[in-house]
């Protein structure tokens, strides 16, 4: 396995890892405006369509269903390739499909689509995850990529407070296609200026010091396999992807339906959303480094039971017309806090398990659980809200599930703990 002098790249490169991680966070930024921004354009969609509040879920299925499959594999090529490759890639993917979105004459051909997108994003994630694992000393990592991931929640916040507005005022399909054009822009940059910023062991790093990898992805899947803790993390990765896409493929709908608020607001509702995920990746990221220590699994822990209790609060008070604003703001704030907040402690546990050399391949596969939730959870949510004409239910059965399933998560943890 390949080491690295942290101390030295903290001193000398200091500068230079701040301007690479400010990068990748304006390519999430922008990205994450596309992505998160067509779920605030979900009521336009399905108003053309006339869709169920399944088939508004089958959206983010499908967008994760690939990446889901192919995750390993993308993360191999990430580690094989080099980060800069696998960016380009993920990106003028994404980009491409959006641009396609604009274009589709059924709601069928979209989903399409999105399986491809999908693909492109699953390969920027282990890129990204890598880079900071090559960069970012072990007790700044869990906050540094909170910090980096701040971008997706701007994007985020972004992308759902204006590309609805844009929608009113033109029409979804143009507005999804201008978020398109901002992708293949940071597609060219990444192209032209990556390099120049870029420290030299993120390219490439076994190749660079003259090494060669030792392990084959077999060899490194099995030797991941026999990680209990690494298996307790794929499978806490499972519900962490359900409890994140659950809210997000439908929360657009459920506020102009069960709650009405306007199609406009509901927007600005999800882009608060969005504002609570920065401020929980930071916060989480904060608590796991200094609060607990560094312990990642007393964090997830307490994350999930956060979660879990919102969702029932939902469920059970936040659930029908005349709720005031202002409470729908702060819930909003909290639910996007939680439900998102995890991403940085979870991607930071991932790299510290597999080690830097296999850290694209585990990433990969943790991908593969947490997008397994992303896929199955957003249509079992809505089949729920049409089966009982709401979403309250949806909240409360999801809630339970979450919370029974973090106190498992932790005495699993435990378990293994004593173990080793």
């Amino acid at each position: 396995m390949i080491k690295y002098d942290y101390e030295k790249i903290t001193q000398n490169n200091n500068f230079s890892t701040v301007k690479l991680l400010l990068f990748l966070s304006i390519v999430y930024l922008v990205l994450i405006a596309g992505t998160n921004g067509f779920l605030a354009l979900m009521p336009f969609v399905r108003e053309e369509f006339a869709l169920t509040r399944t088939q508004v879920g089958y959206y983010s299925t499908f967008f994760y269903m690939s990446a889901a499959v192919l995750a390993i594999f993308t993360g191999n090529f990430v580690d094989k390739l080099g980060t800069r490759k696998g960016l380009l890639f993920g990106v003028l993917l994404l980009g491409a499909m959006l641009l396609l979105y604009g274009f589709v004459p059924t709601y069928n051909i979209l989903l399409l689509l999105a399986l491809l997108a999908g693909l492109g994003w699953s390969i920027i994630t282990p890129s990204i995850n890598k880079v900071l694992m090559l960069e970012v000393p072990p007790k700044k990592r869990a906050t540094s990529m909170g910090i980096m991931q701040s971008g997706i929640g701007v994007g985020g916040f972004i992308g759902a407070s204006m590309l609805p507005v844009m929608a009113a005022s033109y029409d979804w399909r143009v507005t999804v296609q201008v978020t398109s054009l901002f992708a293949l822009i940071m597609g060219f940059l990444i192209l032209k200026y990556y390099k120049k910023i870029a420290i030299n062991n993120t390219e490439k790093p076994g190749e660079q010091a003259g090494e060669k990898k030792s392990t084959t992805l077999k060899e490194s899947l099995w030797l991941l396999s026999k990680d209990k803790n690494f298996i307790g993390l794929c499978m806490v990765g499972v519900l962490f992807g359900a409890s994140a896409n659950a809210v997000i493929s439908h929360y657009t709908v459920f506020l102009s339906d069960d709650i009405a608020v306007n199609r406009t607001v509901t927007g600005v509702m999800l882009g608060v959303f969005q504002v609570g995920g920065i401020f929980g990746r930071l916060g989480w990221g904060w608590c796991s480094d200094k609060l607990f220590h560094g312990n990642r699994w007393r964090t997830l822990f307490v994350n999930g039971l956060v979660i879990g209790f919102i969702y029932l609060i939902y469920g059970m008070f936040i659930n029908s017309p005349g709720i005031n604003l202002a409470v729908i703001v702060l819930f909003s704030f909290f639910l996007g806090y939680s439900s998102w907040g995890w991403i940085g402690v979870f991607f930071t546990a991932t790299g510290e398990i597999a080690g830097e050399e296999k850290t694209g391949v585990a990433t990969g596969v943790t991908l593969m659980f947490t997008r397994f939730g992303q896929t199955a959870a957003p249509p079992i949510f809505g089949f729920i809200a049409d089966l009982y004409g709401n979403y309250s239910f949806s909240w409360i059965m999801f809630g339970s599930v979450i919370i029974l399933a973090t106190i498992i998560f932790y005495l699993f943890s435990k378990r293994s703990e004593s173990q080793t």
